[in-house]
């Protein structure tokens, strides 16, 4: 069997902490062929771009109206397109809000792997900005088309200047937060290295280690509220406005209308998303093998006495880590795949790992 692909070997609770980490190297190996194997682009999924694109043409040239309800669809499509990425599309998704979340911080305090709840932060940082990440360019796409039709709009149908500056302003805080999380990448080695130095300048400050932990968390917070609000919830107040001040709020088939322009919407932002977020779950595999390869090079070369303990709590945090964050595949009936990174802390209940971990972080060196 072609070592790339090959299944994780079977483990018992006696197994050793270079014997967790061959495994998880053979397991990340499986799931890339899994997940990204076979994922060519199909006849049937340019067909249903080709018609999308048809339908926007034969509302362009046969409605007046075309270009209010492009905006207005646009929005409701950035309402929800995100949530329906967090919706598991097969049984064997795992659930963020489980007590294996409680009971895995408890056992990562008690090893000493992590302080408080700055680890865990990190975690759910890293994976709304990476699924953000991935949407960038077909979010970002749809809204510029937005603010190229907003000035058609006011020019050409006479839409009221306050109507028109808030849809272009909301346009402008969706493409600015998603170029912004494309451009800083929040959940990159060399992000992390920048926060690294305000945390330890704020150290040297004698500022109390909780305090830094709950400024960060803090932080992450209210950045989410404000995806939430600014991104998501106010776009429908905004939306029903710019209706109402286009004329088109009295259209009793309306709900079809822009019903039909957002499924054409979305099936768009659906494909460049798919090349996206190929590409990040590539790097993510990626990232998880070589850090996994050259832990295992050095935690099997190790001499008898063992690397020192900061050495094997780092260790213990990289097998960790790969092991919660997970790919998983998302498509419509086979079509269209997305790559979602998810956390999975599942973890917690193999206990061949956590027994070896603690039997590694425990080791003492030799006299």
């Amino acid at each position: 069997m072609n070592s790339e692909n090959r299944t994780p070997p079977a483990l018992d609770d006696d197994a050793r902490f270079p014997d967790i980490i061959e495994r998880e190297i053979a397991s990340v190996r499986k799931s890339r062929a899994e997940i990204l194997g076979g994922d060519g682009r199909r006849f049937s999924e340019h067909s249903i771009l080709f018609i999308c694109l048809l339908v926007n043409g034969i509302f362009a040239f046969s409605r007046h109206d075309y270009i209010p309800l492009f905006i207005a669809a646009s929005f409701y499509l950035n309402m929800f397109y995100f949530v329906s990425l967090l919706i598991p599309t097969s049984s064997s998704g795992v659930a963020l809000f489980t007590p294996d979340i409680f009971r895995f911080v408890s056992w990562l305090q008690k090893m000493g792997v992590v302080s408080g709840t700055s680890r865990m932060t990190r975690l759910f940082m890293n994976v709304f900005f990476i699924n953000s990440r991935a949407l960038s360019s077909g979010i970002c796409l749809i809204f510029s088309v937005d603010l190229l039709f907003s000035v058609i709009a006011f020019f050409t149908m006479k839409v009221p200047e306050f109507t028109i500056l808030i849809v272009v302003l909301q346009a402008l805080a969706i493409i600015v937060f998603y170029a912004l999380v494309w451009k800083l990448e929040p959940f990159s080695t060399k992000f992390v290295r920048n926060v690294e130095r305000v945390k330890n300048r704020m150290q040297r400050e004698r500022i109390p280690a909780w305090v830094i932990t709950a400024l960060f968390f803090s932080g992450f917070i209210v950045s989410f509220i404000l995806f939430m609000t600014t991104i998501i919830l106010l776009p429908g107040i905004t939306v029903g406005m710019f209706l109402s001040e286009s004329g088109l709020s009295a259209i009793g088939y309306l709900v079809f209308l822009l019903a039909i322009l957002a499924f054409s919407q979305y099936f768009a932002v659906r494909y460049i998303h798919g090349s996206s977020s190929r590409i990040l779950a590539e790097r993510l595999f990626d990232y998880k093998e070589q850090a996994l390869t050259g832990l295992f090079g050095t935690s099997r070369d190790q001499a008898p006495a063992g690397p020192g303990p900061d050495y094997r709590l780092d260790s213990t945090t990289i097998l960790l880590e790969s092991k919660i964050y997970q790919v998983r595949r998302n498509s419509l009936a086979g079509r269209f795949p997305v790559f979602v990174v998810d956390l999975d802390f599942s973890v917690m209940m193999d206990s061949p790992t956590l027994t070896a971990i603690n039997g590694y972080i425990r080791e003492r060196p030799e006299p």
